[in-house]
């Protein structure tokens, strides 16, 4: 066996895969292991990740067949990774590529055809329901050529196993899910941050605090929760709502937040470094996605000890914790509606954090967990007075 891991995903800086990967990886190096990381992040790559390894980048083209240059981008993109794998392979021969969806599956037809002996494809994620007609044929092709390519089949959750894989691939012993595992105890509720952030902020001991955390994209749908939000605001004046992070819907966003005349209660706190710091002071984690990705920002805030409102679309794993509510997205009154119900909670955070905390270790939510089931699946790092 070569000495060095190849790892290939979309590594953007606000994401939840690149958290998981810093946290996680962090220990497999601390054991031995090696790494090539290929990011093919087309917006605010996580060039950190250099700390981790040999650290390539191979952007990847927009997938819109619409787009005049999509041929061009994806010759150049294909050329590119070509070399790329050409370069890994010279002191790899395992391949693990987290991948969101299957619509161009040429990451797992090079990775074999140019001679990494395992093509692990990890299920990263659940697209299903913001997919067209094109995007879902196109899937339905990569699932086939992922089962011909791939020797290992990971999911982080059942539903993204199902939007990758077959039920015979997921039947075979070659199939494993692998929750993401995060830093638990690290997330548990600190009053000081609370009191510290609010006057940071501007927001009052009382005040009701809604958080979101996120890139500004389409999928997240932050859009519909401002529109929740506004219905809730206007039952409790005292409420506030927090938006962490960037993208290309961030000024859209905004201006919806103007046009309802939220300014004054709608903070916009762009890319934070320390988010595990600042979700002290959400009393509810709201997260409206279209999508069943699963949310590490969203575990992280129940293990502070908020209370969650989801989209009835994300996992089926999450919808049954207990700081969890589930809701459609077709109707933001019902999640004011909601919202208001919690804020006539009384808690005790500190509380509500330990007993979640407990809750996610005894579900596998932990780096554990989930870095014992990547030693067993890399096998024993090998050194180099071994070859």
């Amino acid at each position: 066996m070569r000495k060095r891991i190849t790892v290939l995903g979309f590594f953007s800086e606000d994401i939840g895969l690149t958290c998981f990967f810093k946290t996680n990886y962090r220990a497999l190096l601390a054991d031995g292991y090696e790494f090539n990381i290929i990011n093919i992040a087309n917006y605010r790559p996580a060039r950190e990740l250099k700390h981790f390894g040999n650290y390539y980048e191979v952007p990847f083209y927009f997938t819109d067949i619409k787009d005049k240059h999509f041929l061009r981008k994806r010759r150049a993109f294909n050329h590119q990774l070509h070399q790329v794998y050409r370069e890994c392979l010279l002191n790899s021969d395992v391949i693990h590529l987290y991948l969101n969806m299957l619509c161009d599956p040429v990451s797992i037809v090079y990775a074999r055809r140019l001679g990494f002996d395992r093509v692990i494809v990890h299920a990263y994620s659940n697209l299903e329901g913001t997919m067209n007609l094109t995007s879902r044929q196109l899937q339905k092709v990569g699932r086939r050529m992922a089962e011909v390519y791939g020797t290992d089949f990971l999911a982080v959750t059942q539903g993204a196993a199902d939007f990758f894989f077959s039920s015979r691939i997921q039947r075979s012993p070659r199939f494993k899910l692998l929750p993401d595992g995060i830093a638990v105890r690290k997330q548990r509720y600190h009053e000081e941050q609370n009191i510290y952030y609010r006057k940071r902020y501007d927001i009052n001991e009382n005040d009701f605090v809604i958080g979101n955390i996120g890139r500004f994209i389409d999928v997240k749908n932050q859009s519909f929760l401002i529109d929740s939000f506004n219905l809730f605001q206007k039952i409790n004046p005292n409420a506030k709502l927090v938006l962490i992070g960037d993208g290309p819907k961030l000024e859209e966003v905004r201006q919806k937040v103007y046009q309802l005349h939220l300014e004054g209660c709608v903070i916009f706190t762009g890319y934070l470094e320390n988010t595990e710091e600042v979700q002290n002071i959400f009393d509810v984690f709201a997260y409206p996605a279209e999508s069943g990705g699963l949310s590490l920002a969203l575990l992280h805030s129940l293990a502070n000890g908020a209370k969650a409102v989801v989209s009835q679309r994300q996992p089926a794993e999450v919808q049954t914790l207990g700081a969890v509510t589930a809701l459609s997205i077709d109707n933001p009154q019902s999640w004011a509606d909601e919202f208001h119900s919690l804020s006539l909670e009384t808690n005790n955070r500190f509380e509500q954090s330990y007993n979640t905390m407990n809750e996610l270790i005894e579900k596998g939510y932990t780096i554990s967990t989930s870095t014992k089931l990547l030693r067993k699946l890399y096998g024993k790092p090998q050194l180099e007075d071994d070859y």
